[in-house]
Order: C-alpha cells, then structure tokens, then sequence
C-alpha cells in the first residue's frame, strides 16, 4: 500500500475541509455563460462575479454537516410558531438558493392591450405596469371559459403555443399565462428588464420568474370573474421550479404542480450528487449558471453543509396543495430523490393536518408530458379546491420503508467471511443459468420498455451504429436470473481480459449515463462514468449491465423484501455480479476478470471480489466506507445510508445509532482480496465518510498490491479519476501477461 496516500488522508484530517475559494476552484470546472439569458445586469459568468463582488464561501467548519434533509420544523414546537419559522425559512431560500426578491409594488396597474372571442372563451390580453416609474413590465393573457364565474385559475408561464391550457380551460378554469421565461419562448422574457429596474436585488432568473407569477396574482386577485381562493400554478422543467418557488413565497398560491424541475425543484440537492448521475449544484450552476443565486456554487461536492434544500420549498407551500409530478425514467431526474421529499413534506403537511393536499406521481415515460397528465394537475387542483372528490395518489418505485429485521444479531464477533455472510442476508437456493452450457452464449431475455429510453444498444440502431465507428463490437450476454448485460469489445478477434463496470446511484439510468457507449454529450457529464471507448482501446472488453432497482431494473427493488424478507438487495446485488462473472469466464473471447466500481458500485465489488476468487482484481472510488466509526457527530450518513435510506442492508438498522457495535464493517472485504491486486481511490473531501475515518481504517489493512490513492476531491468519478484507473487497470494487465 502506498504510505503517501495514508499520509495525505490524515493531513486533510487534520485540517478539515478548507472550503477556501482558491481551493473550490482548483476543483471545479469553469461555468459558463448563461445560454440563453443573463447571470446579471454585470457579470457574464460566476467567476467575473466572484471578482467583482469578492465574495467567498460560507465557514463550512462552522456551518453543521447535515446528512439528511434540513428540518424545516427545527425549533417548532406549536402551529403558532410556524409563520415565523417560515419566515426564517424564506430568507435563507432568498439567500443560499435563489437571490434576494423585492417585496410587492404596491402601484400595478393594468393596462387591456387586447380582447377577442376564441370559439366560446374569451381571451384577454393585459400588460402590466408597476416599479419605480412604472418602468417594469409584465403581459399576461387570460383566456376565460364561458359562463358565470368566480372561476378558478390555471396559472402558468409554461410552453410554446400554450399547450397547457386548453385542457384547463375546458374544465372550468380561467387559464392565466404570463411572459417570464426563456427568451426564446413567447417572444422573449419581460422580466429581464427588471435587473437593471430592480439594481438593490441579487435575484436569479428564476426567482424573476416566480415574482412574475406574484405579479399576476396581483392582477388576478381583483378581477371579479377571479375566484382568489382558487388560484393553482404550474411549470414544466426549469419553469416548474420557478412555479414551486412561486408557491413556496405567495400564500395566495392555494396548490402548486412542479412538473418534471428534477434538481433545483423538487429533488434534493442532497440526492442529486455525482453517485447519483444527477443535474448536480456544479453541473445546474455552471451549465445554466443564471437560473440560481452565485452563492449556491459553494456547496458543490458539500451539499450537506447547506442550510436549507428543496424539501424547504415544499414545507413552505404547506399546508397548501403540492404534487410531486415527474416521470421515473428521466436522464435528468431520480425517483429516490422525490421521495425522500416527498417523506419528508409529508411529515410537515401531517404536522399541520393536512396531509391529504401533498400527493407523489411518477409517471412512466422521459421529460416531455402529455395531454394526459395536465388532466392529472387539474384533477389536484379540483380535490385541493374542494371541486371534486379525488383520492390521494402516492406512485412509489423505490418505495423503500425500514422494518426491523427479523433475524438477532450474533451473539459473538464474527469473522470476516461470517461478517459479509451475516449482513448480506440468507441468499435462497438457485440453479445456475442453463444458457452457460451453451455457445456461443445468446441473451433471450429482454429488457424494460426502459431501455428503449436509456438508448441501450439493443434497442436503437443509431447507437449500434455509433459503437462501429468508435471501433468496437457489441453483443448480449445472458447471466443469472433471466438477466442480461452489454458486451463490448474490440473489433479484432481474439482473446481480452474483461472489466465489469459497476454503476453508482443513477436510479434513473443504471449504468448508462446520457450516451450508454461513451462520454459523448454534455462536457458537463464526464464525472459520472468511465469512457467504454477508452478501455476497449487499451484492449479490454467492457460489460455492464443494471443493479436491481436501478436503470431498466428501476421498478424491481419495490416488493423484494416482501418476496425476500431474509435476502438483502446488496445481497442480490453481489449474488448478480457474481453470476456476471461466472458467465463471462465460460465466453471463449474473454479471459480474467476485473471489477470497477464507483459508489455503490464499489461498494459490490468490494463485497463480490471478498466472496469470488475468480475476481483477478479491482477498482474501487469512492466506494469503501467505514461504518462503526459514522458517529452522530460525524455528520454522514453511515449505517442509515445502507438500512434505512436505500434498503441495502437492513440488518444494519439496529445499529444505526450505535455503529461502534456493528458486526459488519467494509475492512472485512479488503482483507479477503488479499493476494489480488486492488485500487482503492478515497477522495480527501469526500462528504459520505470523513477522512480521518478512511486514515484510521486503512492503515492496518497495508499490503502488497493494495493501492490506496487520496486525491484532493469531493466524490466524484471525474475524468482525471477515470484516466488513472484505466491507466492502473493496463498495469495489472500487463503483469499478468495477458
């Protein structure tokens, strides 16, 4: 084992985190300039505003680390309480996430540019003028059903050619459309004049944008045709989380249906890191830096130092109407992320006594929405409204809840064999893939509906296409329970050694990330998974293919305990990279075996290559953990991660405050690949496991051909990482001989 790693480890230790500037941005990649729009009335990108402003980030030793999500009822211990609480809330959502709002012009006026019947409704065209000389402007259109009102409002700043509205206004509701969004939508976005109209305030795009709905509200609340009680907004993608912080900051806004925002609206910064292959804070601040405050930019890789997150939004619209509305299997979203918020703004709604106005819809399908589902947000507002009877939806897809597990924990210490056998879970008695026994091997089994949308190669012959010209071959290799995965190759025959790549936590994707065959897209995803082309390049094959609950899998893991009730999922987990090992030793162009993970990915190997010899050696990044010493002053996730969280190992959970006393811990793995080359890859800034942890942990486990490397990073698989760890799998390659 390599000492300086050691060392390096315990420096960082010592020190903490620096959080200092200077060391954010040797870390971070370079923003870029708003695509379309403007950061601000002065700065084209973050790094002009740093210079301009001189502002650093937060103390992050003083700010608490908070694993989970913030509670936003900290210190509340009536109902009477709650408005100042929300208060409290409200300007640290001004000032970590969004950027500081003026309060209400008390001098609107409406200006009627317009009217005209459209078949039976009635459309009105309406600019509004208020601000400091009347100087800002906002249009807004109504389009009103026919009949007696008061009726209820639709409101939205939603889509080109309004395709929203229609379903609204056939069922009853005054649909209100206002002009703040991108430029390119409904001929550009008027709130981008308020920059320099509003020069005292530091808000981002999005906050305009949900003033803009305010600004509306004000408009709609004293028409008579207006019922003001009845007011629902809705967005989809970056203007649902401008209409979920529109909600979060009105009370007027009596429900809101954030539409498929995905990080930055509903999902968690929290769950929205880089294991999960997410739109994380580095990625949204960077790509589209203008949508949120500068500030936020801070917290990237330390999202557990924020102090507020997206379930804050959601407790402020409370008790008021939200519904968690996104499809499961979008690139960009993460169903686990929903509902842990979700979780969690049920428990404040239940607080309040109302928890039948928070539903959770996760819908099949990727990002674009239907005519359908804008039925599905009316059909709220009605039940939020009072006009109909609707029962409650809850659509889970994890749908993970902690039981306690029914075996007793052992009497005595276990050895490290009878640690992983214990906490793994009672595995039932199989039979092995009959398809090995046959050659050339040849997958029968097919897929989801899901991997059409992943892109996987058997389902799109663009990708197939594309893997030719990268030059390489793909084909199927069945294994285990009726699973399948992807094999890729080099173009000339021959005989390669086989990496297995196993994913983090992309609940959505599995492993395909963006393009399922390269690091082809945003440049913005390149820290999320290796590049195939690059080790089929360097002469290995690569194969991949989905843990259960992940990717094409995504809906599998939500009844296993009840089948399974004395397995575990990282048991399965294990039992399936195992079958994927057995089945590509008896492929006659393949030859050893390596297994590289990231995350929960090596977190597999680690415990696969304990059980399984035929492992020749692994990578791991990020995926050793340390469990007896997550404390509660640690401020990590530790066991609840594994018990309670993602529903790995539940026979951790009467540990969860008692880690010391685990049976289990991840250095019972390591010492059973002794003989067997290993990589393992712990990021100094890591905010899962604290590095002093991994210091003490690891320097007992010393030996030849354990690798241990601590770069200076959060938890990533950036393509430095990347780089390396293909650059040590060819070095054991080579040493072998093969």
């Amino acid at each position: 084992m390599r000492i300086a790693g050691w060392l390096l480890l315990a420096a960082v230790a010592a020190r903490g985190q620096d959080g200092s500037l200077e060391e954010l941005q040797r870390l971070l990649r370079p923003s870029d300039p708003p695509p379309d729009g403007r950061y601000n009335a002065k700065d084209r990108t973050w790094e002009d505003w740093l210079r301009r402003t001189g502002e650093r980030p937060p103390d992050f030793a003083a700010l608490p680390s908070i694993p989970g999500l913030p509670d936003a009822l900290a210190g509340v211990k009536t109902r009477a309480e709650w408005p100042r609480r929300r208060a409290e809330l409200k300007a640290q959502v001004e000032r970590w996430l969004f950027g500081r709002m003026p309060p209400a012009p008390g001098n609107l006026r409406a200006v009627v540019t317009g009217e005209r019947k459209e078949g039976r409704a009635t459309v009105r065209e309406v600019r509004l003028e208020f601000g400091p000389e009347h100087r800002a402007k906002l249009r807004v259109e109504l389009i009103i059903p026919e009949g007696k009102g008061p009726f209820p409002v639709f409101l939205t700043n939603h889509g080109v050619n309004r395709p929203w509205i229609y379903t609204a206004v056939r069922r009853g509701y005054i649909a209100c459309v206002y002009h703040a969004t991108d430029p390119r939508y409904q001929n550009g976005d008027d709130s981008d004049a308020w920059v320099e109209i509003y020069p005292a305030y530091d808000w981002s795009v999005l906050a305009r944008w949900a003033w803009a709905a305010s600004r509306a509200v004000d408009y709609l609340v004293t028409r008579p045709e207006v019922d003001a009680a009845r007011i629902g907004t809705t967005g989809h993608s970056r203007n649902g989380k401008s209409a979920l912080l529109a909600a979060a900051m009105d009370e007027r806004i009596g429900a809101v249906v954030p539409s498929s925002g995905n990080s930055g609206e509903v999902d968690p910064w929290r769950y929205t890191t880089e294991p999960f292959a997410n739109e994380s804070i580095e990625l949204l601040t960077g790509a589209q830096s203008h949508w949120f405050h500068p500030r936020l930019r801070f917290f990237a890789g330390r999202e557990d130092k924020l102090p507020v997150d997206q379930n804050t939004l959601l407790a402020l619209v409370a008790p008021r109407g939200a519904m968690l509305y996104s499809g499961y299997a979008e690139s960009a979203g993460n169903p686990f992320g929903f509902e842990q918020a979700y979780r969690d703004a049920r428990r404040v709604y239940r607080w309040l006594g109302k928890e039948q106005n928070v539903w959770l819809h996760l819908r099949a399908g990727e990002h674009a929405t239907s005519a359908g589902d804008v039925e599905n947000f009316v059909d709220f507002f009605d039940a939020v409204f009072g006009r109909a009877v609707m029962p409650k939806q809850e659509t889970w897809v994890h749908g993970y809840e902690y039981k306690a597990p029914q075996p007793p924990p052992p009497a005595a210490k276990l050895g490290d064999r009878e640690q992983i056998a214990w906490v793994l879970g009672e595995e039932p008695p199989g039979v092995k893939n009959l398809q090995l026994r046959r050659a050339p091997l040849e997958a029968s089994s097919v897929e989801s509906w899901i991997a059409g949308v992943l892109r996987r190669p058997s389902m799109d012959a663009t990708v197939r296409e594309r893997i030719a010209r990268e030059g390489m071959r793909w084909t199927e290799v069945p294994f285990g329970d009726g699973l399948k995965g992807d094999l890729f190759l080099p173009q000339a025959k021959g005989r390669y050694p086989v990496v297995v790549w196993l994913h983090g936590y992309p609940y959505q994707a599995g492993w395909s990330i963006m393009a399922p065959w390269t690091n082809g897209g945003s440049a913005w995803r390149l820290d999320q998974r290796p590049s195939i082309p690059d080790l089929v390049k360097q002469g290995f094959a690569v194969f991949a293919f989905d843990q259960i609950g992940f990717g094409a899998r995504v809906l599998d893991a939500r009844d296993f305990y009840r089948r399974y009730p004395r397995w575990s999922l990282m048991g399965k987990m294990v039992a399936d990279t195992r079958a994927a090992v057995e089945a590509l030793g008896q492929t006659a162009e393949l030859s050893d075996v390596y297994l590289m993970g990231y995350s929960l990915g090596g977190k597999v190997a680690l415990l696969t290559a304990a059980l399984d010899e035929r492992v020749k050696g692994l990578a791991v990044v990020s995926g050793f953990d340390v469990l007896r010493a997550a404390t509660a002053d640690k401020g990590v996730e530790g066991i609840r991660h594994y018990s309670h969280l993602h529903g790995l190992l539940p026979r951790l959970g009467p540990y969860v405050d008692k880690p010391r006393s685990s049976p289990f811990d991840f250095d019972a793995a390591v010492r059973l690949t002794a003989g067997r080359p290993v990589l393992l890859i712990a990021p100094t800034l890591d905010r899962y496991v604290r590095a002093a942890d991994v210091a003490a942990a690891v320097k007992p486990l010393a030996r030849p051909g354990l690798t241990v490397e601590t770069p200076l990073d959060f938890n990533r698989f950036r393509r430095q990482t990347q780089q390396r760890v293909v650059r040590w799998l060819t070095e054991v390659r080579d040493r072998n001989g093969r």
